[in-house]
C-alpha cells in the first residue's frame, strides 16, 4: 500500500465532538473503517453513521453548511453532506431490500486516531447490499475485504448478532452466519 491519504481529520473531529456533546451515538464507516483495519490506503470522504433521525441530526449540526439528502434508490436513510469538509452523516443507516428494510446498526468496535470506528460486520452487509442493488464491482470488492477480515479476526464483532436479525438478502445472511459460527463458544456449565 502507498502512503495513506484522507481528507482533513480536524473538521471531522469537530463534527464528531458536536455529536458526542449531543449524546448521539456515531461511528466512522466505509473507507475510513477499511483504512482503520489496514485494508485500504485512501479515504475520499468520511462516512459517519449516526443513531438519530435526520431532523435531530440537522438541528445538532446547524452551525455548519450542509446539504440534506432524502432516501433514494436502495437507501432507506437520510444524509447530511458537508462538501467542504468531505463528510457525510448518515441518519439511521438503512436499505430497502425485498424482505423489508435492513437497518445497519451504529456500533463502535474500536478507535483509530482517536476516532470511533464502526462495525466491520455491519459494513460488510451494507457494502454487499449496495453492490447487489447497484451491480457495483468496487463495493462488492470492499464487502469481500470486510468478510475476509471478519473470517480471520472479527467473529467477535458485537454487531454481528444485531445485523443477522435483520431481513438480509439470503446470500449475505449466509456469509455472516458462517462468520458467526467461527466465534468461540463459552464453556458449557458443568453438571455436578
Amino acid at each position: 500500500m502507498s502512503t495513506p491519504a484522507t481528507p482533513a481529520i480536524e473538521p471531522l473531529r469537530e463534527i464528531l465532538a458536536t455529536l458526542e456533546g449531543a449524546g448521539l451515538p456515531h461511528a466512522i464507516g466505509a473507507s475510513g473503517l477499511l483504512m482503520a483495519l489496514g485494508l485500504v490506503d485512501q479515504v475520499n470522504d468520511w462516512d459517519v453513521t449516526v443513531e438519530a433521525d435526520v431532523e435531530t441530526l440537522a438541528a445538532t449540526v446547524s452551525g455548519r453548511a450542509f446539504t440534506r439528502h432524502g432516501n433514494s434508490g436502495g437507501h432507506a436513510d437520510h444524509k447530511l453532506t458537508f462538501d467542504a469538509e468531505k463528510i457525510e452523516l448518515i441518519a439511521r443507516f438503512a436499505f430497502f431490500v425485498p424482505g423489508g428494510v435492513v437497518r445497519i446498526p451504529t456500533v463502535v468496535t474500536g478507535a483509530w486516531n482517536g476516532l470511533p470506528i464502526g462495525s466491520p460486520a455491519a459494513w460488510a452487509a451494507a457494502y454487499a447490499i449496495m453492490a447487489e442493488q447497484e451491480n457495483d464491482a468496487r463495493r462488492a470488492e470492499r464487502a469481500d475485504l470486510l468478510f475476509e477480515w471478519l473470517e480471520h479476526s472479527g467473529a467477535r464483532d458485537p454487531a454481528l448478532d444485531v445485523i443477522l436479525a435483520e431481513p438480509l438478502p439470503p446470500a449475505i445472511a449466509e456469509r455472516l452466519q458462517a462468520i458467526s459460527a467461527l466465534r468461540p463458544r463459552s464453556p458449557s456449565a458443568r453438571h455436578h
